[in-house]
């Protein structure tokens, strides 16, 4: 039996990431999308790092695009990871995140052959560490990246096998 669902996934575009760069909606959003941006944030830089992955996906509910990431380093010794997850503010709580997960496992494992989604999470995210919890990643443990400022930042790096 086949599931309906009424999102859609597809390559981003550049319209979809001109749309995808106005979502955070604070300085603490902006850092858990793109650690070395500045806030306010600097619109064209966010736009160029991510136009520069090779995997960028956006889920879409009709015409609205809901939620963006990107798949990365997926032919890395079976494992791939998921960086840059956002979801449109007024579409949050509505399962995109988890649809757009799912979405990228499945491509990581039938295009790629992985056997292990990874990804990073700040320390101090705790609602998207519960995210990932819920979907069955582990704590694999941490290491310390730096923000724009040079700062030390302590990220997790969660791991599913898949």
């Amino acid at each position: 039996m086949n599931v309906m669902t009424r999102y859609q996934l597809r390559r981003a575009t550049l319209d979809d990431l001109s749309t995808v760069i106005t979502w955070p909606e604070s300085p603490t959003e902006l850092r858990y999308l793109f650690p070395h941006a500045q806030w306010p944030m600097e619109p064209l830089k966010l736009l160029e790092h991510l136009a520069n992955h090779e995997d960028g996906f956006v889920v879409c509910d009709h015409d609205r695009t809901l939620g963006y990431a990107s798949l990365y380093n997926a032919k890395n010794q079976g494992r791939a990871w998921i960086g840059h997850l956002i979801v449109n503010p007024r579409a949050r709580r509505m399962g995109v995140a988890r649809y757009l997960v799912t979405a990228l496992t499945t491509i990581a494992q039938q295009r790629h052959r992985a056997t292990e989604m990874a990804t990073i999470c700040f320390a101090n995210n705790q609602s998207a560490y519960d995210f990932y919890a819920s979907l069955g990643f582990s704590n694999e443990g941490w290491e310390t990246r730096s923000d724009h400022r040079g700062e030390a930042v302590k990220v997790f790096r969660l791991t599913k096998q898949i």
